[in-house]
């Protein structure tokens, strides 16, 4: 009698931690983020002013991610960000140099869940990593062409995700290298 009293104890605390535990473990997003609008930064050289114009391109990225619990994720983020830059003489429209950025961060990416019930999922998450970079240097007259390494971030505080069962949308606020609003698609496993 009490191996059968124990057996229905493992079972029922099995049951219980079954429906504590999310059904989908794994979770694949892809997102598209955007930058602050560039700006104009004007300046002098050789007596003249000049404009700098900044045009940055949207910011494509996939994140990973593993459910440890029904509140917390943890996973991988990573995201390629373009953007170019030119230099015009305000008088002439001359253009003094022009030079292009691309970077791919790589970081791995934590997130909590705030509200977990029903359809919608409120959260937020934080990341840290790499950031590798290739800057090209298009009218210098010692054209450069520079790669280099630097730490990468993002803060994301709000974040909401809809959808019940596989398929999911999602959009969140944040700052750092997947852009201030980020927005995409999502598979749960």
């Amino acid at each position: 009698m009490r191996k059968l009293a124990t057996l229905l104890m493992m079972v029922f605390a099995l049951s219980v931690k079954a429906q504590q535990t999310p059904s989908y473990q794994h979770t694949i997003d892809l997102g598209v983020g955007l930058w602050i609008p560039g700006h104009t930064d004007p300046g002098v050289i050789d007596h003249r002013s000049y404009d700098e114009k900044r045009h940055n391109g949207p910011i494509p990225s996939v994140t990973y991610q593993y459910m440890m619990n029904r509140h917390w994720g943890l996973g991988a983020t990573a995201s390629l960000l373009y953007y170019n830059k030119k230099m015009v003489y305000d008088d002439t429209g001359e253009t003094i140099d022009k030079m292009s950025e691309t970077a791919l961060a790589l970081m791995f990416t934590t997130r909590y869940y705030w509200r977990t019930k029903n359809w919608v999922r409120v959260y937020s998450s934080a990341s840290v990593g790499l950031l590798l970079d290739w800057e090209k240097k298009y009218k210098t007259y010692n054209r450069k062409d520079s790669q280099k390494i630097f730490p990468s971030g993002q803060i994301s505080p709000l974040g909401i995700e809809v959808g019940k069962y596989r398929l999911i949308g999602f959009g969140e606020l944040g700052l750092g290298m997947t852009g201030w609003f980020r927005t995409g698609i999502g598979y749960r496993f």
